[in-house]
């Protein structure tokens, strides 16, 4: 397999679209249909970034065999489109920026997550269950 044909493959067994590829690596969606189209390989500037959107290692990518062990590539694999692009993000932002959007973001999910209703339940039991 080649590697226009196994980063086709991937994408396909990932269930990822080339379009997102596209945006995540920063090419107009022409770039990459012209390398499916004319079975054309990408750019080696390109392959570090198809790497990181797909979850794979370079290796593998370049080789189609892995030498990394299944558990240090597994965590990639179960981030959504919107996740990789988040992460892509974050990863630009200053480490200040990071932590004040880590608070933000636990503030957003806590209802989410049943803490406050948690939170409420604890505090309501260090109070006897009197109102007050």
């Amino acid at each position: 397999m080649t590697i226009c044909e196994r980063l086709f493959h991937e994408l396909e067994a990932r269930d990822l679209t080339a379009y997102a590829l596209s945006k995540f690596i920063g090419v107009n969606t022409t770039t990459t249909t012209n390398w499916k189209n004319r079975g054309t390989d990408p750019p080696a500037k390109y392959i570090a970034p198809i790497c990181e959107f797909l979850g794979c290692s370079v290796s593998y990518f370049l080789t189609g065999s892995d030498t990394e062990p299944e558990t240090k590539r597994a965590p990639a694999l179960e981030i959504s489109e919107n996740g990789r692009e988040m992460l892509a993000l974050y990863e630009k932002l200053p480490e200040r920026e990071q932590v004040l959007l880590l608070g933000r973001l636990q503030e957003m999910t806590a209802p989410l997550l049943g803490e406050t209703k948690k939170r409420d339940q604890a505090e309501a039991a260090s109070s006897g269950g009197r109102a007050g």
